[in-house]
């Protein structure tokens, strides 16, 4: 990706940058350690202008990603909500992924540095399909299980955790598949490499519980409140191997995948490759992140408020 593609600004530590002079040290004791936190968030073309999707509650999650490490963030919610929305605006995009991090920096000597820094920055650029829609994806179950909540804690979305993705995505695509999915360690499905995973049987949905080594995506959620909008049962609970084969549907929820049907795992077609439910809560999640829906208004946060008459 050109540098000139994350427009105009970067906000780093609390400054804009041209993206070319958002730099940092090589010793940082992230690229040493791997000590790095960050969120993925989607700003949305609405009639009313760019509005950003749970970015509130996209940042409180990034506050508690760092907290389960130790590490303190030297702004508040409220400064990051508002450099986000002033890096979007400053940078004229209508629709763009946005992604907030915390990193690290020096001195990297020591694993476990008392004085090291901690930075903060925001970018931004225009992103298309994570996934093509339409037919549905191929997927395969990995080799790799996802890493246990015994051994790191899942729910921080950490940088560490995704060397882990990594193996998962690379294993799939050198197979000539387009994702993976884990298994936990206990052998229970867990997630795709950087997506929830939601099962359709009659007019149940279920998704792994968060034991299960998931993540708790806010699309997911976003995912199970429209689902019992529309009168699904939604049931969190533990998904074995094997159901995924006998599903009626199965899709992918995330921030960049938002809602991509899954066709075919392990060569063996997912119900013919339905995806009646996966469109349904397609069109509605993208209505609601669009401003069309009014009772999901409160997840928009506005780049530039309308201006009262």
């Amino acid at each position: 990706m050109a540098m000139e593609q994350y427009g105009e600004a970067i906000w780093l530590d609390g400054v804009f940058h041209d993206p070319k002079d958002a730099n940092t040290s090589v010793m940082s004791h992230a690229i040493h350690y791997g000590s790095g936190f960050f969120e993925g968030i989607r700003a949305y073309a609405t009639p009313d202008g760019p509005a950003i999707f749970q970015l509130k509650e996209h940042i409180e999650r990034l506050f508690r990603s760092c907290a389960y490490y130790h590490v303190t963030i030297p702004y508040t919610v409220d400064e990051l909500v508002q450099a986000t929305i002033d890096l979007v605006d400053r940078n004229g995009f209508e629709a763009c992924y946005i992604r907030p991090f915390v990193f690290l920096g020096t001195p990297w000597q020591a694993l476990m540095a008392k004085d090291t820094e901690v930075h903060v920055g925001i970018s931004c650029w225009q992103l298309g399909e994570y996934f093509e829609k339409g037919t549905g994806i191929r997927a395969k179950v990995a080799s790799y299980r996802r890493v246990s909540s015994t051994m790191m804690p899942m729910q921080a979305k950490a940088a560490a955790n995704y060397m882990n993705s990594q193996l998962l995505k690379g294993e799939a695509l050198r197979d000539g598949f387009d994702e993976a999915i884990a298994l936990d360690m206990n052998g229970n499905v867990s997630e795709a490499s950087v997506a929830n995973l939601f099962l359709v049987k009659g007019n149940k949905i279920s998704t792994p519980s968060l034991d299960c080594s998931v993540l708790d995506g806010i699309t997911r959620q976003a995912i199970m409140r429209i689902a019992r909008d529309q009168g699904y049962e939604v049931i969190e609970r533990h998904i074995g191997r094997d159901e995924l084969y006998v599903a009626d549907e199965i899709f992918l929820t995330g921030t960049a995948a938002e809602i991509t049907s899954v066709a075919e795992i392990d060569h063996i077609s997912i119900n013919g490759g339905r995806n009646d439910v996966a469109n349904e809560l397609l069109g509605l999640y993208r209505k609601a992140a669009t401003g069309h829906l009014e009772e999901y208004a409160g997840w928009l946060t506005y780049v530039t408020p309308a201006v009262a008459e």
